[in-house]
């Protein structure tokens, strides 16, 4: 599923931000963020890192996939051709493997989002979030997840969800 952060939502980690769910259960949860572009750059790291890397995603963003790990690394992608992958919805796969980013790397033309890092919950922590009203919960899209550019995805999945973003004012008042 995907967790939409409401604006309410004060952690500057989650801001306007769009989870997708990994892993919920008795032990906690695990996310990724798809939406929040780090500064840093595909060309550099693969350079960095001695990969080879296509001149056609060279200049594309890394995303912070959350605050928890950010040396870790995540690739979320379509390509059914790699050998290590988990399967997280129909046509969407998590990889981790640097023979799998090596080879979205070098081909240039298959979308892949690489991700630093990860969203994490401790077990009951994000039941008791969700309780307050810190997220929105909806079945996750493909097209949000490797199509829909990072500024436009938190309005986007939304205004799918029937939600207009405007309504979503930081509340005021006594709680």
């Amino acid at each position: 599923m995907f967790l939409i952060a409401i604006p309410q939502l004060g952690d500057p980690n989650f801001a306007r931000s769009v989870v997708l769910l990994l892993h919920h259960g008795s032990d906690g949860a695990l996310g990724l963020v798809i939406n929040h572009p780090s500064p840093l750059e595909i060309g550099s790291f693969a350079s960095e890192h001695s990969l080879p890397c296509h001149s056609a995603v060279k200049g594309q963003n890394i995303f912070k996939g959350g605050p928890v790990e950010p040396s870790r690394g995540w690739i979320l992608h379509g390509d059914e051709s790699a050998k290590e992958r988990q399967s997280v919805m129909p046509g969407l796969f998590v990889s981790g493997s640097v023979e799998t980013l090596s080879g979205l790397l070098a081909d240039g033309a298959k979308p892949f989002k690489l991700l630093l890092g990860y969203a994490g919950w401790g077990p009951g922590q994000l039941e008791h979030e969700m309780e307050m009203g810190s997220w929105l919960t909806v079945e996750p899209g493909l097209k949000h997840v490797l199509q829909t550019p990072a500024s436009e995805t938190w309005t986007s999945v939304l205004r799918d969800m029937g939600v207009d973003p405007a309504r979503l004012a930081v509340a005021t008042g006594i709680h």
